[in-house]
This record gives C-alpha cells, sequence and structure tokens, in this order.
C-alpha cells in the first residue's frame, strides 16, 4: 500500500479506486473519497465524495476557476494555481456537484484528503514533454480527428508581438497581468499561436493536461 493511502488511512479516508460496473462492457471511472467516519452536512450523513465528475473537466474549467479566484483575490492561486487549497476546492465542486459550503465546512481530517486527491489527479500524468512534443494521456478527438500528441516547436518562433496579443487576450478575459507563465489561459493562446491550432482545441483538453500544457509552452529551452 503506497504513503499516500496508509496517510489517507491515519486520516479516517479510504481511496475508492475506478469500479467496473455489473452487466457493462465498458468500465465506468469512479474517483471517491470514501470517510471511515460519516461527515455531516445540513443533517445528512455522507459516507463519501464521489469526485467522478473529474473526467469531464477541461482545461477551460481550469481557466474558469483560475479567473474566479482572481476575482476573490485569493493571491496563493495566481501564482502555483494548481497547488492550492483554493483551487482544489472549486474543482472539488464541479467535480461533484455539491454546493462549496459542502467543501468550506470540512474539518482538516475531511477535506485535506479530498483536495489532495483533487490535486493529484490534475497533476499526476504520466506521459510528458519530449523535445517540445507534448503526449496526450489518452487519444483527443476535435474537429473529426484525432490526435495524440501536439507539437509545439513553434513557441520559439513567436515574436513580441504575438507576445503582446497574448497578454491583451488575458486582460480582456479579466487577469491581471502579472506573471504570464503560471496563467492556463496564457498557455492556451500560445499554444494556438504556435501551433495553428484554434484555441477551443486546447481548453478542450481535459484538464489532467492543463498543468503539462501550460509548463510546456513556458519551457526554459525555448528562450536560451
Amino acid at each position: 500500500m503506497s504513503e499516500e493511502k496508509n496517510t489517507a488511512q491515519q486520516e479516517n479516508i479510504i481511496y475508492q479506486p475506478d469500479v467496473q460496473v455489473e452487466g457493462e462492457q465498458n468500465e465506468e471511472r469512479r474517483h471517491a473519497v470514501a470517510f471511515k467516519r460519516p461527515y455531516t452536512f445540513e443533517r445528512k450523513e455522507y459516507a463519501e465524495v464521489d469526485l467522478s465528475g473529474l473526467d469531464e473537466l477541461t482545461v477551460k474549467d481550469a481557466i474558469e476557476v483560475q479567473r474566479q479566484l482572481f476575482g476573490q483575490q485569493e493571491v496563493a492561486a495566481s501564482l502555483l494555481t494548481e497547488t492550492t487549497t483554493a483551487f482544489a476546492q472549486a474543482l472539488a465542486v464541479r467535480a461533484s456537484g455539491k454546493p462549496v459550503e459542502f467543501f468550506k465546512l470540512m474539518k482538516k481530517p475531511f477535506y485535506r484528503p479530498v483536495f489532495r486527491y483533487v490535486r493529484e489527479y490534475v497533476m499526476s500524468v504520466e506521459k510528458g514533454v519530449e523535445n517540445h512534443v507534448m503526449e496526450l494521456e489518452k487519444p483527443y478527438f476535435f474537429g473529426g480527428k484525432e490526435y495524440r500528441e501536439i507539437d509545439l516547436n513553434g513557441v520559439a518562433d513567436l515574436n513580441s508581438m504575438q507576445e503582446s496579443a497574448a497578454e491583451n487576450r488575458m486582460a480582456r478575459e479579466g487577469f491581471v497581468v502579472t506573471e504570464t507563465s503560471f496563467n492556463y489561459l496564457y498557455a492556451c493562446v500560445v499554444a494556438s499561436m504556435a501551433t495553428g491550432l484554434p484555441e477551443e482545441f486546447f481548453t478542450g483538453l481535459p484538464i489532467c493536461e492543463a498543468v503539462k500544457l501550460k509548463n510546456a509552452v513556458n519551457d526554459g529551452d525555448f528562450f536560451e
């Protein structure tokens, strides 16, 4: 058993793995954090939190949450957004369909493992980037075509006028242009410019690709 799961058990949490639904041929992914002792919210007891909606979230959700947190002056979320409690909480709300108060009122032994699960889902990608080619976790279909990787080498050929256009795009969407390398929308805009693919191609990627895309676009090797 992994150290992460041992820690979770000490906090009265059990991670539920993906399960096979009886009578169906396809595997249904189920992301749940089950509690050893009930969590009570509005006089109702919950044995677990079902986060299956994580599979439906996209990079667009990451952008919307990041913009929401900026608007709420969540200062920590302006940097390494995906590591913050506020970001994990907002994604848990979207994935579970529960109101934000459901998570805000959780005591630490409950919320910490739940938010850790969300962060790991977003950040733990098996395939990475090599020679500025971003390999996707799963085949991605867009415009009737299947994609398994994205060549981002064109980022190195972008000029300062395009950089300024990307910053202006951020500003029009309500972001304060400070450090662009932490912004998901900026990553999508720059990737679109570099590849010729529409911005919607990148915002529609599964949310588990968001951090990898952001890091790939801002790879320091481009600037050496």
